[in-house]
């Protein structure tokens, strides 16, 4: 990803992108928080009770966050 792109784009950009992945099953996120090394999320639609939100969460979501955004240093649930 392009680091010379401001963090609030870089970061529009992997929102949309976790999205995506969200949504095909029903899902959705929205975020809760963030600063320049954390980003706080909170799971919607289906994602709210699904069991496997944490893995979810651990493997796809962590990694498309932190690919747009390499400071990105924690992402959590809320």
């Amino acid at each position: 990803m392009n680091q010379t792109l401001p963090f609030e784009q870089r970061l529009k950009t992997a929102v949309s992108e976790v999205r995506e992945f969200l949504r095909r099953d029903g899902g959705d996120m929205r975020i809760v928080r963030t600063t320049k090394t954390q980003v706080v999320i909170q799971f919607m639609g289906n994602c709210m009770h699904c069991h496997l939100k944490n893995v979810s969460l651990n493997t796809g979501i962590k990694a498309i966050f932190k690919k747009h955004l390499p400071e990105i240093k924690t992402v959590k649930e809320y």
